[in-house]
């Protein structure tokens, strides 16, 4: 079909008017890439392998690509099917990919009128970068040992269906799911500055530069396992479908976090030592029951009803151990910060919803919807801490301390929710969208309620709490969301999407001050954001080989805070942030014969929280405040792909992608920690693609990439060439 002048000619106004949205973008929409010319095998193995010569560091290249720098080969892809009767179809999947521990193997069996049976295991791994924070004013920079950290997941599993006609669909499962391994955490740990400010050889004070930069490398190490099993059940019962599904959930987790305290320092107050900072364990049971029924009353309305019952049991346990230096021993003792820790939880979540589907013509639908939900929440624990007293003449005179703790917590929450959608208008659809979730928290905690103490010379001490360790705290929560659009398909050529939107979330707190006798948390504390936005998506076509995807979503508001010291009293509201979003996207598809193609996508964002920065108050005396940095997020993305086929047997395909932030600010160091994150990344890449005859083809890929990162001082910069070739034979 061609495009004529007169059809361009009426769409022609609707372009002008979108002109101004088509900008530079935001995310990437890749469209569709012309169909391959290449036979498609019922059965086929595909055997392949990648490598690259990387220059730089090898565990940040492992992190962002998800492949060890040496690379990796296996089998990438092997599916078989075969009917065993005229009835019965089985099939077979799997890969199993080495130097990546990418593996998986399924099996599928399919009988027509009776149900299905599937059954599997897969495992791959994540790979991650044991390194801490950067410090620019010093140039510091540090790693674990081993940087090479990496986590494998793994799940096996089992489902079963009997599905036979005109009778109840019947589903049980199983699966088990296990994450070990080790990675990097998100805690530091403390290093001393390299400029801090020494006198006979121990830090003095806190004057600029502070003397502690946490930027130390942390490790986590994990242990997690988790079995999940389902029992499930679908009925027709006239017009009502009817589904019930049991489920019990079991995880037994074994967690571990530690760090090096001081690592490399010169001038230093403690010595190095190693920190088991966090040694957690955790056990728990969960029991969860659905019935829901969708039940059409007419060709006009249908209602659907649903009920829940969730109930978990857990017990968590672990210790957090810190090594410290006593400097008049000359030594280093371990302090139990927390050791026999132990907690029991027990949560009960009830929860109802009704939703009614209402068509009163063929251009309108009403869906209405409610839902009820309680929950109570209660948990009593304890753990145990030691401390060398000030006057101990010995490194065993340890105080012990245990302390425990109760707390009980309730909540209500309803939530209305009300669409509307008309059609009546030519290529137009409108629609409505809102809700508000309404809640009421009331929650009491004794922290501790008792205490007891044992001193080095063995003498055990009870201790009763008084009234005012008791807390309570009230919450109200009010959200409402509102959203309203319009689908408009204009002509061939022009499709808009245009929707707006509200959210004002405000939560509302009564302190302790409020109850006579108890603890002091304030009398009035709320918090809350009000967020305006919209979504408007451009569609424009102005030939049959060429398109146009842009989108545009802004949004805007505040967060504000409003507290009071005073008994049942109303405060002052502040505005304590400001957050705008800006995102922009642009995708282009663009076909003119059969044997070409180019694809082209760009994704800007820009988005940030304003707090307190630029306004950052550094003293160069006693005390330093820390500065507010504002919360950055703007990055933008870049791809393009564009392939042509050379001969009937082989295609050839070009692809770029790039990715860059600015979002790192190293002045804040002075002081506080420099966060947000800075980058540039590029990769480029050339394909080749032949079909040698009916049942062989081949796939060579060769291509450079290259990434630097100023948040990391440039420590983690890596670039090199990369290749990949796999073969796919037809069985």
């Amino acid at each position: 079909m061609h495009t004529t002048f007169s059809s361009l000619r009426r769409c022609a106004g609707l372009v002008c008017a979108g002109a101004l949205l088509l900008l530079p973008t935001t995310r990437a929409f890749a469209g569709d890439t012309p169909a391959d010319a290449f036979p498609d095998y019922d059965s086929y193995i595909k055997v392949g392998g990648q490598a690259s010569w990387i220059n730089g560091d090898p565990a940040a290249f492992a992190n962002q690509t998800g492949t060890p720098v040496h690379g990796s080969a296996g089998i990438e892809d092997f599916y078989y099917s075969k009917d065993l009767t005229n009835d019965t179809t089985v099939t077979v999947n799997g890969h199993a990919l080495g130097d990546v521990d990418d593996y998986l193997a399924s099996v599928k069996i399919e009988t027509d009128k009776v149900g299905t049976l599937d059954l599997g295991y897969s495992t791959f791994r994540t790979f991650y970068d044991g390194v801490g924070g950067f410090f620019p004013l010093g140039g510091e920079f540090f790693t674990l040992q081993s940087e090479d950290l990496h986590v494998d997941r793994g799940t096996f599993w089992v489902n079963a269906k009997l599905a036979r006609p005109n009778a109840p669909v019947f589903t049980v499962s199983y699966k088990n799911s296990s994450r070990t391994g080790m990675k990097d955490s998100s805690e530091w740990a403390p290093i001393i500055s390299p400029d801090a400010t020494i006198v006979k050889g121990k830090l003095v004070g806190n004057a600029l530069p502070a003397n502690t930069r946490y930027i130390g490398p942390n490790v986590m190490t994990l242990d997690e396992h988790r079995n999940t099993f389902d029992v499930g059940i679908t009925a027709n019962i006239g017009s009502t479908t009817e589904d019930l599904k049991l489920t019990v959930d079991e995880i037994n987790n074994a967690d571990g976090r530690g760090y090096v305290k001081y690592p490399g320092s010169t001038v230093i107050a403690d010595p190095t030592v190693t920190v088991q900072d966090d040694y957690e364990t955790i056990k728990s049971t969960a029991f969860h029951v659905v019935n829901t029924t969708d039940t059409k009353i007419s060709d006009k309305l249908s209602i659907k009803v649903g009920l829940q019952y969730q109930h978990l049991a857990a017990t968590d346990g672990g210790a957090w151990v810190t090594p410290t230096y006593n400097a008049t021993f000359n030594k280093v003792y371990t302090a139990d910060t927390a050791v026999n820790i132990y907690g029991n939880s027990h949560f009960d979540d009830y929860t109802g919803n009704i939703a009614l589907d209402w068509t009163p013509t063929k251009d309108l639908l009403v869906d209405a919807a409610f839902r009820a939900e309680t929950d109570v929440l209660w948990s009593n624990g304890g753990f145990t801490n030691t401390t060398l007293p000030a006057t101990a003449k010995t490194i065993t005179a340890i105080t012990t301390n245990q302390e425990l703790t109760y707390s009980n917590y309730s909540s209500n929450n309803d939530t209305p929710e009300l669409t509307i959608q008309y059609s009546g208008f030519k290529n137009l659809t409108l629609y409505i969208e809102g809700d508000q979730r309404v809640g009421t928290d009331q929650q009491h905690w004794v922290n501790p309620y008792a205490a007891v103490s044992t001193t080095s010379a063995g003498v055990v001490t009870a201790q009763g709490q008084p009234p005012g360790s008791v807390f309570y705290q009230e919450a109200d929560q009010n959200n409402e969301d509102l959203k309203f659009g319009a689908n408009w398909n204009a002509c061939a050529f022009f499709t808009a999407r245009v929707e707006v939107y509200q959210k004002d979330h405000q939560n509302q707190f009564i302190g302790s001050d409020a109850f006579v006798g108890t603890g002091s948390y304030g009398g009035y504390f709320a918090t809350g954001y009000n967020l305006d936005g919209a979504k408007i998506s451009l569609i424009v076509k102005p030939l049959p080989t060429l398109s146009f995807n842009t989108r545009y979503q802004p949004q805007a508001g505040t967060v504000a805070v409003t507290a009071a010291t005073v008994n049942g009293g109303n405060g002052n509201e502040i505005t304590s942030g400001r957050a705008r979003t800006q995102m922009i996207s642009e995708s282009l598809n663009w076909n003119p014969t059969p044997q070409y193609y180019v694809q082209a996508n760009i994704n800007l964002v820009y988005s940030y929280i304003q707090t307190a920065y630029p306004l950052v108050v550094v003293s160069a005396t006693t005390n330093i405040p820390t500065p507010i940095q504002n919360a950055n997020n703007n990055y933008i993305t870049e791809s393009l792909v564009a392939g042509a086929a050379i001969d009937k047997k082989t295609d050839a395909d070009v692809r770029l992608s790039a990715m860059k932030a600015c979002n790192y600010n190293p002045q804040i160091a002075n002081g506080g920690q420099p966060y947000g994150s800075s980058f540039d990344e590029q990769t480029y890449t050339v394909g080749l693609k032949h079909q040698f005859n009916g049942r062989l083809r081949g796939e060579v890929r060769g291509g450079y990439m290259r990434r630097t990162d100023a948040t990391t001082g440039y420590f983690t910069n890596f670039d090199g060439p990369l290749a990949y070739v796999s073969l796919t034979y037809a069985l």
